[in-house]
């Protein structure tokens, strides 16, 4: 009889709860055996480790079961119980039927982003080790399992916590494997969380380029190079890896802890990121059709920024309306609000049943290759504004003059005793007559059933146009139900929180086959980035976009949504490439324009900007474009014309929230201030938005009225707490009144949330937070980074002027004070408080006066 037989029955014998089957395995630690748990009726591993020479209650292996059982983690093997045997410890553990990660380098061919996912996996179940103090001191190939793509980390045998003192540490040396041993762990040196990364970075680089990073030979060989050497540079890997993956496996492997990645965490984000990376290439080199494409390498003036705090409309194009491909003539159709006709007995939620009905044609127009939906927006302000007492007829007439459609949609839903039926009518120009109706009876409460049969009966409606991008999946009500929910926040709320933004993310991990969420997402995480400057969002949305189905990644709508993201970033090579992904796949021409505008517009190429959106506008009438082309036009000094195309937008739609908050900034910037109060608290009426608050603020503040300022300062910070320029802001008013209890703190946190940024923002806000705390030296060093950035750009001359005059060096501060006026800047700027010492002297007041004969410093807080 085999001592391995002889070890399953004596161990059968004995423990009643398990009975094992096989022998799996065998290491220095102990042996694993294939076992079936008899009261759960499930396979099992269980690790027999070697008896100790010590008390059970204090022996080495007690402290790796009691290690495991403080783990719970996907990535980590799962221990369910520990027994004792023959004064033995026997770990039981679920069972993996994978490989070894040895084993499966060997057996499979895997890419370079398959590879980069396993090893992230590896990386998220360190953190978590990491963050219940455990080290693992032993990651190798032989101790990570992969099964089905998905790893799990094993063998804690030698692990141990990281908040022990060195001499109660292990001699971890004595374990394990010498070739995969941190430096610091062959010298006996005090480890940390960094020797588990160094030991990653092995594997990590033995896993990708299929060689040791420190050469060949013997494990002592290995270790001796390890322990005094330098590993290969990873740039020398063959074939050539993305740079920022060599960066991150040479700092990995660094001789010195400080120099290696801060934790797992970060390690895993970076992995991630380079596979987003990749997929981005991947996604672009398909249909890689050569298109025409504008010239983006013509630079015209840089627009001037009119003063510190006041951010223009970030992105406008996440208003842009939802359109795909066209026909060779576009074809333009509005979707009219929803009515519903029930008895008072109708028992369901009636903003529920509209939002159902409202998505499911919205979506099968946005999914139809040649038909193109009018905004929701552009539909509303024809109900609004003294159009409330126009017939159905003459709203359709003035619709179609205002936004060029040619059709239109209605729905009525009807319930009579116990049946409703919908209706959906096809209305076509110039006299509006039915072209097309449809009535079936519905199911109120079956949210997923009223979608689907909506997308249905809209494609009956429209059978000249029924070519679509994407076959849609059927999906359960609870999955309807909450997608509806997040589209009315979404659009018809317009409530972005981070609390909706995580909702919908996890709406597209769960299910990523519905597409209408994606748009959901980019249009918070864009909202969220513009009141925040937390690119964590675009991060997070980037992660989910890139990760969709391959079908939608070859629509339009995932071009659009990936370049929006990329202008963000200022990614402009990405952008470039998703405008022409957009062409490839489809795009309009209509659609196409916009972005290109919204290129030019971010990259402050004004000219190129409004020769793009003119001809969008030839195509179709749209206040979106002329509200982008009013702001290209504002930032070329073209005030009467931006003036003239807002005031279009309002005498159509009064209430239109982008028109009037845009001729609040342009007043503010030319020094109408009391127009700027007025029309900021007409866009704060119709949509409180914190950016307008901020800015209400500092036209409080050049008035002279800081009080009120202060006031709405603090409304716009308490919204946005990590917003740097509304915090900025408030310290400023607060310093203006002299209320020191409270103001260096602000200056403080502003310094604190752009510390770890290198931006030219984030230079120059910091430069201004150092100045006004007295610390000239650090002001004046984040000046001079700021100005380095902005090279021939003219972002930090007011900013420049602010600083000098605050740490009171006169000539440099009328020097950058001269360029501001020069730029475009209007005198009022100089009567704020930080101008005052200036006051006194002849050359300054002069200066300003050039500008406006009646400057005369009265306007600054004494």
């Amino acid at each position: 009889m085999s001592l391995e037989h002889e070890t399953v029955l004596k161990f059968n014998k004995v423990i009643t709860n398990y009975k094992l089957i096989k022998l799996l395995n065998q290491g220095g630690m102990g042996s694993v055996y294939l076992a079936e748990d008899t009261r759960l009726k499930r396979y099992v591993a269980i690790k027999l480790l070697k008896p100790t020479e010590h008390s059970i209650e204090h022996s080495d292996p007690l402290v790796e079961a009691q290690l495991l059982a403080r783990l719970n983690h996907p990535n980590i093997v799962q221990i369910h119980d520990v027994l004792l045997y023959e004064q033995r410890i026997c770990i039981v553990m679920e069972y993996l039927k994978g490989k070894t990660l040895q084993q499966f380098q060997h057996q499979h061919i895997t890419t370079l982003c398959e590879k980069l996912n396993l090893l992230a996996q590896l990386c998220a179940g360190l953190a978590h080790a990491h963050s219940q103090d455990v080290m693992h001191c032993d990651l190798k190939p032989s101790n990570i399992l992969i099964d089905k793509n998905e790893l799990k980390i094993t063998d804690f045998g030698i692990a141990t916590l990281q908040n022990k003192p060195l001499c109660e540490q292990r001699d971890e040396s004595s374990f394990g494997s010498a070739s995969a041993m941190s430096p610091e762990q062959l010298n006996k040196q005090p480890l940390d969380f960094r020797s588990d990364l160094f030991s990653f970075g092995m594997l990590a680089y033995m896993f990708i380029s299929g060689r040791h990073p420190f050469g060949e030979g013997s494990a002592q060989t290995l270790a001796n190079n390890i322990a005094n050497g330098k590993a290969v540079d990873a740039h020398e890997i063959i074939p050539k890896l993305p740079n920022e993956l060599c960066d991150l496996l040479n700092q990995l492997l660094q001789r010195k802890k400080a120099l290696r990645p801060v934790d797992a965490k970060q390690v895993e984000r970076k992995l991630r990121d380079v596979v987003i990376a990749l997929k981005q290439q991947e996604i672009l080199a398909q249909n890689t059709i050569p298109i025409e494409q504008l010239d983006l390498q013509k630079k015209s003036p840089l627009k001037s920024i009119f003063f510190v705090g006041l951010s223009v409309i970030a992105l406008a194009a996440v208003g842009l309306t939802y359109k795909l491909n066209e026909s060779p003539k576009e074809h333009y159709v509005a979707f009219l609000p929803p009515v519903i006709k029930a008895q008072s007995r109708f028992n369901a939620d009636i903003d529920m049943v509209k939002a159902t009905i409202d998505d499911a044609v919205r979506q099968g127009v946005i999914n139809s290759k040649h038909l193109h939906l009018i905004s929701r927006g552009e539909v509303e302000t024809i109900g609004k504004g003294g159009n409330e007492q126009l017939n159905l007829t003459q709203k359709l007439n003035k619709l179609s003059q205002v936004t060029g459609m040619q059709e239109a949609i209605s729905a009525e839903l009807s319930c009579a005793q116990l049946q409703c039926y919908l209706t959906l009518v096809r209305l076509e120009a110039p006299n509006w007559t039915v072209k097309a109706r449809k009535q079936w009876p519905i199911i109120v409460d079956n949210y997923s059933q009223m979608y689907q049969s909506s997308s249905q009966q809209l494609t009956a409606l429209f059978p000249d146009f029924d070519s679509k991008y994407l076959t849609l999946s059927e999906l359960s009500d609870a999955v309807q139900i909450e997608h509806i929910a997040l589209f009315q926040k979404v659009q018809q709320v317009e409530l972005h929180s981070e609390l909706l933004f995580k909702r919908i993310a996890e709406a597209v991990e769960q299910t990523p086959q519905l597409y209408a969420n994606y748009e959901l997402l980019r249009e918070v995480a864009l909202s969220l980035y513009q009141l925040s400057q937390q690119k964590r969002f675009l991060d997070i949305a980037s992660k989910l976009l890139f990760n969709a189905p391959s079908e939608y990644q070859n629509t339009p709508a995932f071009a659009k949504n990936a370049m929006l993201i990329a202008i963000a970033k200022q990614d402009w090579v990405a952008a470039e490439q998703y405008l022409t992904k957009a062409k490839q796949v489809g795009a309009s021409t209509l659609m196409l324009y916009e972005l290109k505008g919204m290129l030019y517009l971010h990259q402050d190429q004004l000219l190129e900007a409004q020769q793009v959106f003119e001809l969008a506008l030839k195509i179709r009438p749209n206040p979106i474009i002329k509200q982008n082309l009013a702001l290209v036009l504002w930032w070329q000094g073209k005030i009467a014309e931006a003036k003239q195309l807002l005031n279009e937008v309002i005498t159509i739609s009064p209430n239109n929230y982008t028109a009037n908050q845009l001729l609040a900034d342009i007043a503010l910037t030319e020094g109408e201030l009391s127009t700027a109060i007025d029309q900021y608290n007409q866009a704060i009426a119709i949509k409180p938005e914190s950016t307008d608050l901020s800015n209400l603020s500092i036209a409080y503040s050049l008035k002279g009225e800081f009080e009120q300022a202060l006031q709405v300062a603090q409304q716009a910070v308490d919204a946005n707490p990590e917003h740097v320029s509304f915090r900025l802001n408030l310290a400023d008013i607060e310093k203006a009144l002299g209320l020191s209890e409270s103001y260096p703190a602000n200056y403080l946190k502003v310094i604190e949330l752009t510390q770890d940024q290198r931006t030219l923002d984030s230079y120059l806000e910091s430069a201004q937070a150092y100045s006004q705390l007295g610390e000239a030296k650090l002001a004046l060093q984040a000046l001079n980074k700021a100005i380095s950035i902005a090279s021939d750009h003219y972002e930090y001359v007011f900013t420049a002027a602010l600083v000098y005059s605050v740490i009171g060096e006169y000539q440099s501060a009328l020097m950058y004070i001269e360029k501001s006026l020069e730029i475009g800047y209007h005198p009022m700027w100089f009567n704020l408080p930080w101008f005052k010492p200036w006051c006194q002297k002849e050359g300054f007041i002069s200066l300003m006066q050039q500008y406006d004969p009646s400057f005369n410093c009265s306007g600054v807080l004494n």
